[in-house]
């Protein structure tokens, strides 16, 4: 498998060609006062799995690059980082480079230290609304000199190669995009900059470290609006290229803010899609330095099919690293069906950059390497386990119990694993989500769990299987109730109900129908059955209290939605409330005006928080140790589901 075969990028040899490129995983690791710790230990677990390259988070290098949970290098606080992460990481035969970067014209001054303007070559706004600042020559030589001392740190203590970072609309990318940079003096010259800037850090680090640049092949402008054409890009990356300053070009889209939910899709978007453009760059420059191929490609098949078809010489699977840092390894074992697969859903990862730390759908161990490490180390009294439940929460739980030594029963009372979040199944792209179920369920199979389908748990069960531990995973059931008057005029559906179009135990076509969404939680449940209620053919309005529809989504998924909804249309109704049902309508309050509305539906759907199913809590207790996981403790998603199974496993 070519996947697995050595690649040299200039002086620095890798031992297979899988790359985790930069993400911002725990960007904490820059700041001054934290250790790094965390950071380290989720990258030295990649490393432990066989990645052969690891890319930093992109660093700041100028204090006039900043934004929130960002911070700017500090040789004084770096170095000592650098050398332990990349002692770390080298334990295992992965090299690690350091990406670098300058925000430019990107965001707002509010999370610089002391307020200070955002930097650009020539007047701009960024998409924030904010003016920028001119850089004087002696304000760009200033930046540049500290990209040099930011690269010259990183190598001299252990990095192995520095990452220019040349996309996402940041100041490298800015330098040489027309709309951005408009001098006329020399650093208006197309690649001045760029080229200045490349040739000091080379000097810099030296000919025995890698150097390479993150270039955009498609900044989703053209020409038209500002930006450049893929051909222009291409010719951009070939003209740097020829330069041979470089050892190898790693690729990407979009010109940042909201192109990322382009640029790292979730499952509504194809996999691989900027392959075609690196093998264009491939084929112009003559394959004479390598290139990295990145952007959805979450597969061992892809990834090689990329490699053979000349698309690129390495392959960055950045997300499919989160979901399974064991993925190379599982590789050369042989053991690629049992690598637990990336589904897109984004929701732990890139939708939770900027806020919070990353995790992983249905990989909670992402971010816990350190205390899960401890956990593990706790002695093992097996014990007969039985999990009541066969939802996320439960699946979790039982795999991580029999994991443990434990001997795991795990009993469903449906026909089926998974619980509700089957419910996707018919719901085109999200049904990849069940990826994470099918995966669970084959490890199951594999651990020897003994798993009970259509079972009902009672006292005579609990009597004759006599556990010693119970974890209780029942889930939570679905409410109608929107606790508003309401004569029973236009039928509430529970949010199950409405995406299997079921009413009264029956099924009923929704073709032609009015449906209104009252939406009280604005998640990815309540949008999901949107779509579904779309694709069974119902006119749908959708009235929630927020600000605006889908106030807690990710931003990948929102960017997604906004731009489906209008194609489906779908009418959303922010800001409003409905107040009661009566004579065959709904009473709609509009919270900006006052004004209220009443309008017939054929159905409403009340988007609800579920109702606990707990009625077994105090009998299992009487057995044995209990302990609810899931929905049964505060109906939420999938992720704090698997997330709280995985736990109790670890701690039974």
């Amino acid at each position: 498998m070519k996947l697995l075969t050595p690649i040299s990028l200039g002086p620095v040899t890798l031992k297979n060609r899988v790359v985790s490129t930069a993400h911002a995983a725990f960007t904490d690791f820059y700041r001054p006062d934290s250790s790094g710790e965390r950071y380290m230990a989720y990258q030295e677990r990649r490393a432990r799995g066989g990645t052969g390259l690891i890319i930093t988070t992109a660093m700041h290098v100028h204090r006039a690059s900043q934004m929130v949970n960002h911070w700017v290098f500090s040789a004084e606080h770096m170095a000592p980082k650098f050398r332990q992460i990349s002692e770390r990481v080298h334990r295992y035969g992965t090299k690690i480079f350091v990406q670098l970067f300058h925000f430019g014209v990107q965001g707002k001054s509010d999370s610089h230290d002391d307020l200070t303007p955002l930097w650009g070559f020539s007047p701009l706004t960024s998409v924030d609304g904010e003016a920028c600042h001119v850089m004087t020559d002696a304000e760009i030589e200033e930046v540049i000199e500290a990209f040099v001392a930011a690269a010259r740190c990183a190598v001299e203590n252990g990095i192995d190669g520095i990452e220019l970072h040349a996309t996402h609309g940041y100041l490298i990318q800015q330098s040489f995009m027309p709309f951005a940079n408009r001098r006329t003096d020399k650093w208006g010259q197309r690649l001045y900059f760029a080229r200045e800037l490349s040739r000091r850090v080379r000097a810099a680090i030296g000919r025995d470290k890698a150097l390479g640049f993150r270039i955009t092949l498609d900044d989703y402008r053209g020409r038209a609006n500002g930006g450049l054409d893929t051909a222009d890009l291409i010719e951009i990356a070939a003209d740097l290229c020829e330069t041979g300053l470089f050892d190898y070009v790693n690729t990407s889209e979009g010109n940042g803010n909201m192109d990322y939910s382009r640029v790292i899709g979730s499952f509504r978007h194809p996999f691989g899609k900027t392959l075609p453009n690196t093998r264009a760059l491939r084929e112009r420059i003559q394959a004479r330095i390598p290139i990295i191929g990145v952007n959805k490609i979450p597969t061992v098949d892809l990834a090689e099919r990329a490699l053979e078809e000349g698309c690129c010489d390495l392959v960055g699977m950045t997300r499919a690293q989160i979901a399974d840092p064991d993925l190379v390894q599982k590789i050369a074992a042989g053991q690629l069906a049992r690598i637990r697969p990336c589904t897109g859903s984004n929701q732990g990862c890139i939708d939770r950059v900027g806020l919070y730390p990353i995790t992983c759908f249905h990989n909670p161990e992402v971010g816990e390497e350190n205390r899960l490490a401890e956990l593990a180390k706790r002695p093992v009294e097996p014990k007969r386990v039985l999990v009541i439940g066969g939802g996320p929460a439960g699946m979790k739980a039982a795999e991580i119990a029999a994991r443990r030594g434990h001997t795991v029963t795990l009993a469903e009372s449906g026909t089926r694993l998974g619980g509700r979040l089957t419910l996707v199944e018919n719901l085109g792209p999200s049904s990849n989500l069940l990826a994470a179920t099918s995966w669970l369920e084959q490890e199951l199979a594999l651990l020897s769990v003994d798993i009970r389908l259509q079972t009902t748990v009672d006292e005579a069960f609990l009597r004759a299987h006599a556990p010693d531990a119970i974890v209780l995973a029942t889930g939570a059931t679905p409410s109608p109730d929107l606790a508003i008057p309401n004569d029973g005029s236009i039928p509430v559906l529970d949010i199950d109900a409405a995406v299997e179009a079921r009413f009264e135990g029956q099924t009923f076509d929704m073709t032609g129908t009015r449906a209104l969404l009252v939406d009280l939680r604005a998640t990815y449940e309540t949008a999901l059955c949107v779509e579904a209620l779309v694709n069974r053919g119902a006119k749908v309005t959708v009235a929630t209290p927020y600000l605006t529809w889908g106030a807690n989504l990710g931003f990948t998924h929102l960017a997604d939605y906004l731009g489906l909804l209008p194609k489906w249309g779908v009418r959303t109704m922010p800001q409003t409330r409905c107040t009661r049902i009566e004579n065959g309508e709904a009473v709609l309050e509009d919270g900006r005006t006052a004004e209220t509305v009443r309008a017939p539906f054929d159905f409403i759907v009340a988007g609800v928080v579920g109702v606990p199913r707990d009625e077994l809590a105090d009998l299992c207790r009487s057995f044995a140790p209990t302990t609810l996981v899931g929905d049964v403790v505060a109906p939420r998603s999938a992720l704090e589901a698997f997330r709280e199974g995985d736990r109790i496993g670890r701690l039974l």
